[in-house]
């Protein structure tokens, strides 16, 4: 990537005309950013000034980490981004970055994507947690987003989207899981109780199962990765003052999921305790009135469950050998496992094991 390539890019997508980049500096983003891909902000240099033309972008590339790269080629984690990039974005009720450019390269998965850099907003901070209204406005967008595409993603061009209930991603994730299993538990053995270790354990040879289970049922498209550090918040991203960014394990499964991994993930234990179930409401009454029905608040608690359980898949894959990045990356890490750990043994989540 130079400057004649991105002008040439920029200039085909009606985004510059009469300026022309004189140069382009790319800093990779900071500590903690890009586990399973390489991010950089790029920065623009023009020849003169340019009515919309951006100084700087966002550009998204495959990571250099062998085994990272190898996780996100076996679970098709860069299809999936540029697939919502290039057909779902711009009907997203959720702020997302624009899209520049996208290439795609499926021998290999390479890919390029450059996208709006939201630099102006405040990011969510994976290792403290989210704050209260941080937490509430991104479960009333997740209800928006599901609301959306309730029940609407097996038919049409959606059913093309990849499916968390296929059978070929169920065999992968339950293969990764089970060479990870051992890893996690005996290197990071201070983050997973006794109770979540058995668990885990028994969720081994059942995984391609539990995936299929938590993707059946009630269907919608869904974000993946909907954590603290993949949210932005700021005025100037809109009324309900948040945007969303990473959208490389998106597809088509069951609602619940995105749910289970914001609050076991990005939401501090003790406040998890205090507001779990408000914040399930808060998701619930915003499905009502995107016009979902047929899905009870009940309904809706045993599928949290289950997906609590489900949670063991990132808790399992981020500590048993992929690269963290840093020491940023870390301490975010350990922080997300801990929480996991804490929900799938309070709520007692080994109980619902498929059998």
């Amino acid at each position: 990537m130079n400057a004649e390539w991105l002008d040439a890019v920029l200039r085909r997508s009606g985004v510059i005309s009469s300026a022309r980049i004189a140069a382009v500096v790319a800093d990779k983003l900071g500590e903690g950013v890009g586990i399973m891909a390489d991010v950089s902000r790029l920065s623009i240099t023009y020849d003169k000034a340019d009515s919309g033309a951006p100084a700087s972008l966002i550009g998204k590339f495959p990571t250099t980490d062998p085994v990272n790269l190898g996780v996100a080629r076996a679970l098709y984690f860069y299809p999936r981004e540029v697939a919502f990039y290039t057909k779902l974005a711009q009907y997203s009720p959720i702020r997302t970055p624009r899209l520049f450019h996208a290439e795609l390269d499926m021998p290999d998965q390479s890919f390029l994507l450059l996208l709006e850099d939201l630099g102006g907003a405040t990011m969510g901070d994976q290792v403290a947690g989210l704050a209260p209204a941080q937490a509430e406005a991104a479960i009333a967008a997740l209800g928006r987003l599901h609301g959306t595409w309730w029940g609407k993603v097996d038919s049409g061009d959606m059913d093309s989207l990849f499916d968390f209930a296929g059978p070929q991603y169920g065999a992968a994730l339950q293969s990764g899981y089970q060479a990870f299993l051992a890893p996690a538990l005996g290197n990071f053995a201070d983050c997973y109780s006794d109770y979540t270790k058995r668990t885990a354990e028994a969720l081994a040879p059942v995984a391609a199962r539990a995936i299929k289970q938590m993707a059946s049922g009630a269907r919608t498209f869904v974000h993946g990765d909907f954590r603290a550090d993949n949210l932005l918040f700021g005025p100037a991203l809109g009324e309900d003052g948040i945007a969303a960014v990473d959208w490389q394990i998106s597809g088509r499964g069951g609602p619940l999921y995105d749910v289970a991994y914001l609050i076991c993930n990005s939401v501090p234990t003790d406040y998890r305790r205090e507001a779990e179930q408000a914040l399930l409401r808060r998701y619930h009454d915003t499905l009502l009135r995107t016009g979902v029905t047929g899905f009870s608040f009940d309904d809706c608690w045993q599928a949290y469950r289950f997906a609590v359980l489900c949670g063991l898949f990132v808790a399992i894959f981020t500590t048993g050998g992929m690269d963290t990045g840093n020491r940023r990356g870390l301490e975010m890490v350990r922080a997300a496992v801990r929480r996991i750990d804490a929900a799938v043994s309070e709520l007692q989540a080994g109980d619902l094991l498929p059998g």
